[in-house]
Formats: C-alpha cells, structure tokens, sequence
C-alpha cells in the first residue's frame, strides 16, 4: 500500500466487516439497499458501512485486516481493483449487471441501438478480475449467475451462491399482519413508479389501458407505506425491459 494523505474516514479498529455500497437505506429505500440492511442487521459482527465513492487506498490499508463485502460499487474508482485483490480477502454481492457499463445489457442495446459488448471491453475485464479475485460471489437469481457464468466461465470456479433478496424478522411479520388484515382487496393495480429504464413503468401503463384494468402508479411512499398500499389492492403490474434479478416488490406483492 502506497500511504498518502490522512483520511477524512477513519475505519472504526472495533469493526469486523466492512460493507462498500453505492447508498444505504438511509440514502435510498430501494431493493439493494433493504437487503443490504437486511444483511448487516442479521449478523452478530460490527459492520461497518461504507460509501463506494469514499473507498481511497488508505481507507484500503486501514482496513487490510477486516473482511470486506462489495454490493454495488458504482461510485468506486476502478482502478483501486488490482490493489483490492491483492490484498483485501472480500465478497461480492451482485445486484445486477456491473460487467456492463449501463448496468444492464438490454438497457445498453437500447441505448446504442448495438447488442453489449462490455464483456470483451475494459468494463468487463475489470469486473471480472474483480470477481475471480474474491473469496465468494452471491447472487440475486441463478438466471443471473448463469448470465455472468456464460460470460466469465472462469467465475464457475468461485464459491458461487444464490442469495435472492433477503426479508428481515420485521418485514416479514408487517407482510403478515398487513396480509391478515386486508383479506378483501379493492379492484385497483398497482404500478410502483420510478425513473429507472428497467422497470418498464410506460410498458406496464400501457398494458393496463390495452386491458381496461383500473390501476394507479404510487410514487414516494415509505417502504411500510408501499406495502400497505399493495396489500389492499388487486395486484401488482409489472413489465421489466430488462433482466431486474430479484424484483424484491414482485415477492413483495406475491407474498400479500
């Protein structure tokens, strides 16, 4: 490790594992980050959280004898990845496609008019040294793992786990009672809006007009609050342009 200023962050000596992630909870409530949390809170470990855009070589060397787990890392400097897998030991989880640059190959081939070929490109090599460099890979669906898989034969190699989104005690026991309650539904669909491409909120507007089906696109609302909303309804309509890996409302909604 080459030293170099002293960090504005200072990687608590009482921690265990260090967890780099674009945004936590208290950023965005979106699906990564609730099973993230979900995650963190299980363990019996002190965990600390760390902001992908923060991650600096000397942060890497005060934490080189911590365990360290990469969700998504957008907001890293790539070319931190060689001193990562030289020295870091570490675990990926894998929200969605980062070998593409968009995120996302079906978002690419929309966007260029072109099939993704980040694979064979520097986005795609970078990653996947990442990921081979690493202890274990986790997974949100084994259509995913095969995508890398097919991609990357070598990340056959790795411990590979499919890890799905994953619900804490509390979520679960508000599904529950939320379910209980509401045992007649109103006649309404629901559409949870968002300004990603993937989530196809047009597409699923579109499909509830071609088939006459009241429906509603509910922004803004808490995480409680959406599932509330959910659990009084017909349904949920959803249409993604892309591989979503584990849309963690459709599981959601199905277990409402």
């Amino acid at each position: 490790f080459i030293k170099t200023e002293e960090p504005a962050i200072t990687i608590p000596e009482t921690c265990d594992v260090i967890f780099v992630a674009d945004m936590f909870s208290q950023d965005h409530l979106g699906g990564a980050e609730l099973t993230t949390d979900a995650l963190i809170d299980a363990s019996d470990m002190e965990v600390y959280r760390l902001h992908s855009q923060n991650v600096t070589l000397d942060l890497l060397a005060q934490g080189s004898k911590k365990y360290w787990i990469f969700g998504n890392f957008a907001g890293m400097n790539l070319d931190l990845v060689p001193t990562i897998v030289s020295n870091l030991n570490y675990s990926i989880v894998e929200y969605d496609y980062k070998y593409c640059r968009y995120r996302s190959p079906e978002k690419h081939a929309s966007a260029e008019n072109k099939l993704c070929n980040c694979h064979n490109e520097m986005q795609g090599k970078m990653v996947s040294a990442f990921y081979y460099g690493s202890n274990s890979l986790f997974w949100m669906s084994e259509s995913q793992m095969n995508r890398y898989h097919q991609m990357f034969p070598f990340l056959v190699k790795k411990l590979n786990t499919v890890l799905s989104s994953i619900f804490s005690p509390a979520t679960l026991d508000s599904i529950r009672k939320i379910r209980n309650q509401n045992k007649e539904k109103n006649d309404t669909w629901k559409i949870v809006g968002s300004t990603s491409w993937i989530k196809g909120i047009p597409e699923s507007e579109s499909y509830c007009k071609a088939n006459n089906l009241d429906y509603e696109i509910v922004f803004d609302l808490s995480h409680c609050e959406l599932l509330e909303n959910l659990g009084k309804s017909k349904g949920l309509i959803f249409l993604p342009l892309g591989g979503d890996t584990c849309p963690r409302t459709v599981i959601e909604a199905k277990l409402l």
